[in-house]
This record gives structure tokens, C-alpha cells and sequence, in this order.
């Protein structure tokens, strides 16, 4: 005890030191130290959610991503699928209509044969008629006048130099 009382160690204060040290221990652990460990476990808690639930939706992200590409890739198909059902679609159409204009074509060139022909018979029955008119009205010249063998050589050179 002596080589502390040479150190100045004085009993009485150190001893109200150390009553005052554990008080004030007490009163901060107590306190100040226990709720601030229990606000940190509870912020390490929520940071530990927080970076599950991240990964989580990144986890999700990815598995959106690959949908989304799926469903693209569905719906690339069904478009292309769309198209050419439309382009065969439109070929149909198209020789249908190719097949009823040649038809119609043909119809129409028939008609217009068979128009023709008529028009020719009627225009042959014309042509015999007036032929058939003209020998009666030449036949009549003929037998009107008077013939002799030089006035019948003469009309039949005549007849002839007008073809």
C-alpha cells in the first residue's frame, strides 16, 4: 500500500472513480449501448432482406428476360406464320381472279366471234342479195336492147375492162 500511496494513488477518490466508472457502465450500457446495438442488428437485419430481396429480383429479371424473349420468339413465328398464310392467301386470290378473267376473256372472245360470223353471214346475204340485183338489172339491160354480134362483142369488153 505504501508504493501506492508513493504513485499518489488517494483510496477515497479512487474509489468514488471506479463507483462513478460503474454507474456510468451501467447507465450507458443500459441505456445508450444496448439500443444501439439493438437499432444496428436490426439495420443488419433489413440490409440481409434487402440484398436477398435484390437477388431475388434479379433472379426474377432474368427468368422476365428469358420469357420475354420466349414470347418474342412466339411471336416472331405466329407473324411469319401470318404472312405466309396471307401470301398464299393472296396467291389464291390471284389465280382465281387470273382463272375468272380468262374465262371471261374467252367468253368474250367467243361472243365476239360469233357476233362477227353473224355480221359476215349478213353481210354475204347483202352482197348475194345486191349481186343477185344488179345480174337481174344487167340481164334486163341485156335482153332490152337490141343485140348484135359487134354491140355484144363490145359489152362483154366492157363487162370485162370493169373487174
Amino acid at each position: 500500500m505504501e508504493a501506492l500511496k508513493n504513485f499518489g494513488v488517494n483510496w477515497p477518490f479512487f474509489i468514488a472513480q471506479l463507483v462513478n466508472f460503474a454507474i456510468l457502465f451501467f447507465l450507458l450500457k443500459r441505456f445508450l449501448y444496448k439500443p444501439i446495438l439493438d437499432m444496428l442488428e436490426k439495420r443488419r437485419i433489413e440490409i440481409e432482406e434487402g440484398l436477398a430481396h435484390a437477388k431475388k429480383m434479379g433472379e426474377d429479371a432474368k427468368k422476365f428476360d428469358a420469357e420475354h424473349a420466349e414470347l418474342f420468339q412466339k411471336a416472331k413465328k405466329e407473324a411469319q406464320a401470318i404472312v405466309e398464310n396471307a401470301v398464299h392467301s393472296g396467291e389464291k386470290i390471284r389465280d382465281g381472279i387470273m382463272k375468272d378473267a380468262t374465262a371471261k376473256s374467252q367468253e368474250m372472245t367467243d361472243a365476239a366471234l360469233l357476233r362477227i360470223e353473224e355480221e359476215k353471214r349478213k353481210m354475204l346475204g347483202e352482197v348475194k342479195s345486191e349481186v343477185f340485183g344488179l345480174a337481174s338489172s344487167l340481164a334486163e339491160k341485156i335482153l332490152r336492147e337490141k343485140m348484135d354480134s359487134a354491140h355484144d362483142k363490145k359489152f362483154i369488153e366492157g363487162l370485162m375492162n370493169e373487174k
